[in-house]
């Protein structure tokens, strides 16, 4: 008996593998990537896929990993019915790697 997490955890692994011994994986998509991980764990994944070299879009509602750490401002997205835009063009103020990327969502300054 495994939980929720620990199979999906054991499927990103699996997948994980595929993608390192198949050079031909360039691009990956992976919606709702972390619905059982704990936060931590899904910086870990993001990391993991970050060494690869495929480039991926991942979607999540966690902000806990809303970071510098782990990716560039314009690499993440908001997303509604109907936009997408990153963080860096979705506020006037310029982006630094001191800013707190999780702070400034949850204070609303990147509605769309």
């Amino acid at each position: 008996m495994a939980s929720q997490g620990t199979r999906a955890l054991v499927l990103f692994y699996y997948w994980l593998q595929r993608i390192k011994e198949n050079s031909k994986v360039s691009f990956l998509f992976i919606d709702e990537f972390d619905a059982f991980y704990h936060h931590e764990l899904s910086g870990l994944i993001v990391e993991k896929l970050k060494e690869t070299g495929v480039q991926f879009i991942l979607t999540t509602h966690n902000t806990s990993i809303m970071t510098n750490d782990l990716l560039r401002p314009d690499c993440y997205f908001i997303m509604d019915n109907k936009h997408i835009k990153s963080f860096s063009k979705s506020n006037k103020k310029e982006l630094r790697e001191a800013h707190n990327i999780e702070k400034m969502y949850k204070a609303g300054l990147f509605n769309v």
